[in-house]
């Protein structure tokens, strides 16, 4: 009998044994995991710092860039790309070859508020004969004479001059262009309701619609207001 619970006593010294190192191991697991916690948290910290910082980065980045396209398009409100005149036609200069065709293809008298600053070709090299003119880039001193040659330009339609088929058309950067450009639809939109517009500077769409001025930066909402409002077709 005495040995029966000599036996069993050894028997629970045992598992006390095993009990105590799973305790132990669990404690150690347990501490890692929360080491491990502590430190997960630490990097969800530091990569949310990250993502807010870099966020801020491409904030500023967008106003600088944003800032930069203006200085460059407000530094061409003055300029008007000339399309269509043949290659050396210019040879008396370019400016008084621009005076001409202001007279002679569109009707303006060129006196006045229409001086020239400058006027010259696209500096890249001269093209070959079969292929089309380099435009001619004009800077007036107004802004006004700007207006009122793309303008004339525009009443005009089709302009002849020399044997040329020019046209002029607003100077300004690629990124402003496409920005425009995307009024296309709406404008086309519009046009069909005869509802009048102004594609305004740098790219904004206005139109009376019921009375009210309505302003549009964004061409997709300018679409789904005409759609629903206007009764334009798709």
């Amino acid at each position: 009998m005495s040995s029966t619970l000599q036996g069993v006593a050894t028997d629970v010294s045992s598992i006390k044994e095993v009990v105590t190192d799973l305790k132990n191991s669990v404690n150690a697991i347990q501490e890692r995991l929360e080491e491990a916690e502590g430190r997960i948290s630490n990097m969800e910290d530091v990569t949310s710092k990250l993502v807010s910082d870099g966020e801020r980065h491409d904030k500023r980045l967008e106003v600088m860039w944003n800032r930069i396209e203006d200085l460059e398009n407000r530094s061409r409100r003055n300029n008007v790309r000339m399309i269509g005149l043949k290659e050396g036609l210019e040879a008396g200069g370019m400016t008084k070859c621009v005076y001409k065709i202001l007279s002679e293809g569109l009707g303006i008298d060129p006196d006045g508020e229409f001086e020239i600053e400058r006027a010259h070709r696209a500096l890249i090299p001269r093209p070959d004969a079969d292929r089309p003119p380099r435009i001619v880039l004009i800077k007036f001193l107004r802004s006004s004479a700007r207006k009122k040659v793309l303008q004339a330009a525009k009443e005009k339609g089709v302009i002849e001059w020399d044997g040329c088929r020019i046209s002029f058309f607003p100077d300004m950067s690629r990124e402003l262009a496409r920005r425009r450009r995307e009024f296309t639809a709406s404008r086309r939109m519009l046009r069909s309701v005869n509802v009048r517009y102004t594609l305004a500077y740098p790219a904004s769409l206005r139109f009376t619609w019921q009375g009210k001025n309505r302003v549009f930066t964004s061409s997709a909402d300018a679409e789904q207001f005409i759609k629903e409002h206007c009764g334009a077709p798709e």
